[in-house]
């Protein structure tokens, strides 16, 4: 059942699970809307699983390893000019606002376009900021190029890398789009360390430039892997149910995002700063960076998992309740490598399976066939919670204290979780009041 059968845009036992596409469920099928007509071989789906991997892997893997380069520019080339750390705190938040800011548009032209066209448009995008970053000098010209452009091609690649494999699968749709999402914590365990090993060793620009080129080409091969099994052709913007704007648990779904997006980046932004603070060395907060992409990689793959025989929306609750205590309750205690190798599990584990299972959420609520473009709204209606994020956060340090005190900024991540694990548990209960339920 499509978002434009129903009458309304709440949610009924006439979803998605007793839509034709889920009316099978002892068989792992493609789709129904899959085109018969297409040709496309058995090992397609598996193959787009591993291209979304790959994009995830390149664009959220650069940004969850911001931090290193963060970490790396305010300790060694603008040392003591707190507007300039301060500007560059903005780049990290660039690039995480355009993920969303762009996830309408993106959603649309995937759907209406082509998937595979329009990741292969980001990819250039995400290729090209990193190379023009390497010739900037100020950190203003960082926000352009590795912030805004950069931050475009992420929006581009995101969303469609995010929700092509839930097209192609159904009974086993979480453990499908757990695997595809899991490039994003595979990434950063990659990124992260190796970009601390550029910095020290070629400098920062050389790093960009290093960059710029394996995204450009392992993108490009993963483009190619990236669509879905029909493409509707006759869609356009008019075709939009816009309906979905007035229905409660789309306002709530957004609202849960825009936390989200506000406290998701913060930790990966400023932990790098805290760790050496504490006496932590740099190459080793580094590599603890990497642990906690590590464990997003498995948390992807397990919440996908326990999706498919538990309900997404119990998952998602749980997932957002381990995320905001590791932030409240751990954070702070994490001043040796030891409590940071634990904060960094916990930490990855339950951000990686909020980003597993948010297309899946946006799924089960408004069906798979307008996946893409209500999930793209939903993102693009919480992009100003990115900037509630970082430059926030950033203020905080700047009080008496800086480089020491990061109480108030673990206290704040933690409560934009807390309120996002809220809006969640509100949104199951307006989906079902049956506790043991699985939704």
């Amino acid at each position: 059942m499509t978002l434009e059968k129903q009458s309304d845009c709440t949610v009924h036992k006439t979803t998605i699970e007793s839509s034709d596409i889920e009316a099978q469920p002892t068989e792992d099928t493609v789709s129904s809307d899959l085109d018969p007509r297409s040709g496309f071989p058995a090992y397609t789906r598996y193959a787009v699983i591993v291209g979304c991997f790959v994009l995830q892997g390149l664009s959220c893997g650069v940004v969850n390893s911001w931090g290193v380069q963060r970490q790396y520019l305010a300790a060694n080339v603008y040392v003591g000019e707190t507007s300039k750390i301060r500007m560059l705190s903005y780049t990290g938040t660039l690039m995480f606002f355009s993920l969303y800011l762009w996830g309408m548009l993106a959603g649309w032209l995937a759907e209406v376009w082509s998937y595979r066209k329009l990741c292969f448009v980001g990819v250039l995008a995400m290729a090209l900021g990193q190379l023009l970053a390497s010739f900037c000098e100020e950190p203003w010209q960082l926000c352009l190029t590795e912030g805004a452009l950069f931050g475009l091609g992420v929006g581009f690649v995101f969303g469609p890398s995010s929700t092509a494999p839930a097209r192609w699968f159904t009974k086993r749709r979480g453990l499908a789009t757990g695997l595809a999402v899991t490039g994003a914590g595979a990434g950063g365990l990659v990124i992260a360390p190796l970009t601390e090993f550029l910095v020290h060793s070629v400098g920062v620009e050389w790093s960009l430039r290093v960059s710029a080129t394996y995204i450009m080409v392992l993108g490009s091969i993963a483009c190619y892997y990236t669509r879905v099994p029909f493409q509707d052709k006759t869609r356009t913007l008019r075709n939009f149910d816009w309906r979905a704007f007035g229905d409660l648990r789309f306002a709530t779904n957004a609202g849960m995002v825009l936390f989200v997006a506000a406290g998701y980046i913060i930790p990966y932004a400023f932990l790098p700063e805290f760790w050496v603070a504490k006496g932590i060395s740099s190459q080793t907060a580094s590599v603890l960076i990497a642990v906690s992409n590590g464990a997003s990689l498995l948390g992807r793959v397990i919440t996908g998992f326990t999706a498919d025989h538990f309900g997404v929306l119990n998952s998602l609750i749980l997932g957002l309740g381990v995320t905001s205590l590791s932030c409240l309750l751990l954070w702070p205690f994490a001043t040796n490598v030891g409590m940071g190798v634990v904060m960094s599990i916990f930490y990855g584990f339950g951000t990686g399976g909020y980003w597993a299972l948010a297309p899946l959420v946006a799924a089960k609520l408004f069906g798979v066939d307008r996946l893409a473009s209500i999930s793209g709204v939903i993102f693009t209606v919480s992009a100003a919670g990115s900037w509630m994020g970082s430059p926030v956060a950033n203020a905080m340090l700047e009080r008496p204290g800086y480089g020491s005190d990061f109480i108030a900024v673990s206290t704040y991540a933690g409560s934009l979780w807390l309120a996002a694990f809220v809006l969640a548990l509100v949104n199951r209960m307006l989906y079902s009041k049956k506790v043991f339920s699985k939704v």
